[in-house]
C-alpha cells in the first residue's frame, strides 16, 4: 500500500481482494486494483474484519469461561454481553459495509455487453441487528440476574 513498486510487495504476485458474497476472478489484472484508494478500502475492510473476530473471540472466551467457572446470571456476563453487542454493531458492521463497497466497486469495473449489474448490498444489516439482539439479551440477562440475587437473598 505504501511502497507498491518494493521488492517485498511484488514478492506477493498481483493483487487480488477478498469478497464475500461472490467469486469475481478477472482474466486480467484490471485497473481498479491498482487503483490507490481500492487498495486502501480493502486493507481498512481487512483490519475491520480481524478487529471484529478479535474482539468477538476475546468477549466470547471471557463468557464462556464465566459460566464454566460460575454462572451464567453474573453482572459481569452481562457486560460481556453488551459488548459483545457493541462489536457486533460498530466492528462487524464496518467490515460487512467496506466488504460491499469493495464488492460494488468490483462490480462496476465489469463491462458486460448483454445485461447490467445492479447490487444493492445491505448486508450490514445482518450485523446491525444481530448487535441489537445482543444488547436486548443482555438487558433481559440483566433483569435475570437481579432476579436470581433477589431469590437468593430471599431463601
Amino acid at each position: 500500500m505504501w511502497n507498491p513498486d518494493s521488492d517485498l510487495t511484488r514478492s506477493f504476485g498481483d493483487f487480488q481482494p477478498l469478497f464475500g458474497y461472490i467469486d469475481l476472478h478477472f482474466y486480467q489484472q484490471p485497473g481498479l486494483y491498482t487503483d490507490p484508494s481500492f487498495i486502501q478500502l480493502s486493507f481498512i475492510s481487512t483490519a475491520c474484519m480481524l478487529f471484529f473476530v478479535l474482539l468477538f473471540l476475546w468477549w466470547m472466551c471471557k463468557l464462556l469461561d464465566n459460566i464454566y467457572e460460575d454462572s451464567l446470571f453474573s453482572y459481569e456476563n452481562v457486560s460481556i454481553v453488551f459488548k459483545l453487542g457493541l462489536t457486533l454493531i460498530v466492528a462487524g458492521t464496518a467490515y460487512t459495509y467496506t466488504d460491499g463497497l469493495l464488492l460494488s466497486k468490483a462490480l462496476a469495473a465489469l463491462t458486460v455487453s448483454n445485461a447490467q449489474i445492479s447490487l444493492s448490498d445491505l448486508s450490514y444489516v445482518d450485523t446491525l441487528i444481530g448487535g441489537i439482539v445482543l444488547l436486548l439479551i443482555s438487558w433481559a440477562l440483566k433483569i435475570a440476574v437481579r432476579a436470581v440475587e433477589e431469590n437468593n437473598k430471599t431463601i
